[in-house]
């Protein structure tokens, strides 16, 4: 049987894409194992959950708060010194690696003790070690770019930025394959590698078809009821312009379902913008994200509100997007460059300009049409179903991993 490695600086909770990718090669036939660490303590507990649930092998590495606490406050000492030196001594002593990956060596150490067939890298800081674990053991070495790097928010300093394109230039010929989760975000790393000749390939973040639930038609009468999600519910994430399209319609009819953590300067906005219309708006608290599809099947429109706050945010592809066509929803989304050429290409919903309020509130008002609506969810849970599934873009990666 052949072994696979799949290393993250993350965790498995707060990477349902790295989960997936497990699930999918450990049912082709592979031995695979995860190698992650400690990054946030909410994944913590979800990471409880979820492992007791899978069939592949883990590893937490470079140790957390509450378990090999000396080793995980030993290696954020060392990465901090690390982004400290790096401006002076360069790439020497691999300070750009330990910079980029809190526990780089432990990682490393960790991946050289499994014999594998293939490691896969995700996130940034398990690139190194990927491509180090396979050439230690004359192994192959693949990554994911689930987001685009270069054009993070954050990484606009200069540092940060030489950082980053040092590490994809010095390790990137390395590999046997790219996999990214966007078609635009493929383009990107393909016009920035040009001398790149192995594949790279697209596999967006859709999700399994078990996950799907029974089609949920729209009672005739009914309230319109819209959803959005996120791990938090904050300012600056395409909410302000959905309250002012609300406020618009004024409709005791369009109700609003927000599910995740609220903070203070999200609800202040609502307190100070939202007027009647705030008794329209209510929260459902986290879902954990197995259970997501099913809780947004009981809504008529899924909300994508990515702002374009950067070059990555505009040409990524929303999860949410997936969500809600395995659920069943209408789609509307703001036209950041890779949701708009999306919705051109399947026809998900209705689109509008980035941060149009107006536009917003006249898409929302086309979905009052009952006989529109339920067309749209039919459409999407289809489409779903016969084509953007886990199942289907799976079989993707399963190509190039021979």
């Amino acid at each position: 049987m052949k072994k696979i490695v799949l290393i993250t600086t993350g965790q498995p909770a707060g990477n349902p894409r790295i989960v997936k990718e497990a699930d999918a090669l450990q049912s082709a036939g592979y031995d695979v194992t995860v190698l992650y660490c400690f990054f946030i303590r909410w994944s913590s507990e979800k990471d409880k959950v979820l492992l007791k649930n899978v069939s592949w092998k883990y590893k937490l590495v470079g140790g957390s708060p509450d378990k090999d606490r000396w080793l995980y406050l030993f290696t954020r000492l060392r990465c901090k010194l690390a982004s400290i030196l790096l401006p002076y001594l360069k790439h020497r002593f691999l300070l750009a690696e330990r910079t980029q990956a809190r526990a780089f060596d432990e990682l490393l150490r960790a991946a050289k003790e499994i014999k594998a067939n293939w490691y896969i890298g995700h996130n940034l800081g398990a690139l190194a070690v990927a491509v180090k674990a396979a050439g230690y053991h004359k192994a192959k070495a693949g990554f994911d770019f689930e987001d685009y790097h270069l054009g993070e928010s954050g990484t606009e300093e200069k540092a940060a930025l030489k950082r980053i394109s040092y590490l994809e230039n010095r390790y990137l010929p390395s590999l046997m394959y790219v996999s990214t989760s966007s078609d635009l975000i493929s383009e990107a790393t393909i016009s920035n590698h040009a001398n790149f000749t192995r594949p790279v390939i697209t596999l967006r973040n859709c999700f399994p078809l078990s996950q799907q639930p029974a089609f949920n038609e729209r009672p005739s009468g009914a309230t319109l009821q819209l959803f959005w999600f996120s791990q938090t519910i904050g300012v600056n994430r395409g909410l302000e312009p959905l309250i002012r399209a609300m406020v618009i319609l004024n409709d005791p009819g369009i109700h609003l379902t927000l599910a995740g953590r609220c903070d203070h300067e999200m609800l202040d906005f609502i307190s100070n913008n939202a007027g009647e219309i705030a008794a329209n708006i209510h929260f459902a608290g986290i879902i954990q994200p197995e259970e997501l599809p099913t809780f947004a099947a009981g809504f008529d429109i899924g909300l994508a509100l990515e702002t374009g706050f950067s070059r990555n945010n505009n040409i990524a592809l929303s999860n949410k997007i997936f969500t809600y066509l395995l659920a069943g929803n209408a789609i509307i989304l703001s036209e950041t460059a890779m949701q708009l050429t999306f919705n051109k290409m399947y026809q998900v919903g209705e689109s509008f300009a980035l941060n149009d309020e107006k536009e917003l509130a006249e898409k929302i008002r086309i979905y009052q049409n009952p006989q529109q609506l339920i067309a749209q969810k039919r459409h999407n849970y289809e489409l779903a179903k016969a084509e953007l599934n886990w199942e289907k873009e799976s079989k993707i990666l399963l190509g190039v991993i021979v």
